[in-house]
């Protein structure tokens, strides 16, 4: 009799974090509005609006930093967001692609692209 209630305890404990990122996946999130970003750099930080627009898990907008305006498309599945940003430059085009987790009104995340990764970080503009 105790070989099974420690079995089920073991079992209820080992659970618990898979029911958890299940949960996670399932957490529904809409990001559309305003945020505001900002990306480390060798510079330092460089900061960023963003401007999504959530329809299901399609998510579009725009990024605005001091370089311009450009478009972005990605998706929100559960409480992880992807997008890409894509602009012109004077060796063609370049697209960086941002991954990141939403936490309520903030996201981090990471962003990759043809110089490499680079941590970000976005909160929501009130």
């Amino acid at each position: 009799m105790r070989r099974i209630v420690v079995l089920l305890a073991l079992a209820a404990v080992t659970a618990v974090p898979a029911l958890a990122q299940d949960a996670a996946k399932d957490q529904k999130v809409d990001v559309t509005g305003a945020w505001e970003m900002s990306v480390g750099g060798p510079m330092g930080a460089m900061a960023m609006t963003l401007d999504f627009k959530q329809e299901g898990e399609t998510l579009t907008g725009t990024q605005v930093s001091e370089f311009g305006e450009n478009p972005l498309t990605g998706t929100v599945k559960g409480a992880e967001i992807i997008f890409t940003i894509s602009f012109d430059t004077p060796d063609g085009k370049m697209s960086i692609t941002h991954k990141g987790q939403v936490d309520g009104d903030a996201i981090t995340g990471t962003a990759d692209g043809p110089m490499g990764s680079i941590n970000w970080t976005a909160k929501r503009k009130k």
